[in-house]
């Protein structure tokens, strides 16, 4: 088994948030899981009336918003400054410099 280096992604291929295509089919599936977690909290407390299945509510609801929290400080901040800086790069590049990229 090799260890394979993964290759950085280029900034210029995620959305505002930072997430890949498959880094936003990730973020989808974990918010249709905690919508699964949510409903079957209901329904088990509507079924069985044992207030445990409080708790499958609660955490149903926290998840997503760590979430919304975790993309607008954390990831929004972090790829605004990735794109300045990828900016500042190509503005500081001389025209030979673009000229032997081509």
């Amino acid at each position: 088994m090799s260890a394979r280096k993964k290759e950085p992604v280029d900034i210029s291929q995620t959305d505002e948030l930072g997430l890949t295509g498959s880094g936003r089919a990730v973020n989808i599936a974990a918010w249709v899981l905690s919508a699964l977690v949510i409903i079957a909290g209901i329904v088990a407390l509507v079924t069985t009336g044992k207030k445990i299945f409080i708790l499958f509510i609660v955490i149903g609801v926290l998840t997503p918003l760590n979430v919304l929290m975790y993309d607008n400080l954390i990831l929004k901040p972090k790829v605004a400054r990735l794109k300045k800086e990828r900016a500042d790069q190509r503005a500081a590049q001389t025209p030979l410099d673009k000229e032997a990229e081509q």
